[in-house]
């Protein structure tokens, strides 16, 4: 399932309050510093475990009171540890990634079909949602010479508007569907594989995720204005 904004506000808590002191946390705890109910905590933070975001661990001797005798705290998954912990080189990769994707997309004479099959055979390789969001859009944004430069113009319009980075994709991202639907009929192939993928994946970015993908598409529709 993808994270919502409450729910990252959740998960951020909780990895807040771990690497402060080492420790998992009781619900209890995140409800009062989030400001909630114990059991809205409780319930978020049971939905966080079920998606593979936390651990319970279960501990006895606590003085926080929680259902049965046992009380239920948490912790980030090894599996969300190790994510982050693999992203920790990130923007030196994202900055070679982000290069070569801006070249691919100044490279008129490139036409749009040949950097979707090279794109698509090295996109099982890609690591991380970050690059892997970035190599749809770059994607998409291929197709966009087919609506025009005032069309392109426009779309690059709405994601500097956008007061939120996140916003400025979504809006992006159902912008260049619209005008591509316009003048296709319908979206199949590889574009229609990215779209499926980006939507489902965009409500899962970090802010800092999405702030630098919202730059990257902002970069990339400039290029594609020269077309």
């Amino acid at each position: 399932m993808a994270l919502t904004g409450r729910r990252k506000t959740f998960l951020q808590t909780v990895l807040n309050m771990y690497q402060e002191d080492g420790r998992p946390v009781h619900y209890s705890v995140v409800a009062q510093v989030i400001g909630v109910s114990r059991w809205t905590a409780y319930d978020i933070l049971r939905r966080l475990e079920r998606d593979g975001y936390l651990e319970a661990v279960y501990e006895t001797g606590r003085k926080e009171k929680g259902p049965g005798r046992t009380q239920v705290l948490y912790r980030p998954s090894t599996q969300l540890t190790e994510c982050r912990e693999a992203e920790k080189g990130r923007p030196a990769e994202w900055k070679a990634l982000r290069t070569r994707l801006l070249e691919l997309l100044r490279y008129q004479k490139r036409a749009a079909g040949e950097m979707i099959a090279e794109l698509a055979h090295e996109f099982p390789k890609i690591p991380g949602r970050l690059a892997k969001s970035a190599t749809d859009l770059a994607v998409l944004i291929s197709h966009l010479h087919e609506i025009g430069a005032p069309g392109r113009r426009a779309l690059a319009e709405t994601v500097v508007r956008a007061r939120q980075p996140e916003h400025g994709l979504s809006l992006f991202t159902g912008a260049a569907v619209g005008s591509l639907l316009r003048t296709r009929g319908v979206l199949s192939g590889p574009v229609g594989e990215c779209v499926a993928r980006l939507q489902s994946r965009l409500a899962e970015l970090s802010a800092e995720e999405a702030r630098f993908l919202a730059g990257f598409v902002k970069d990339g529709l400039s290029g594609q204005l020269d077309f």
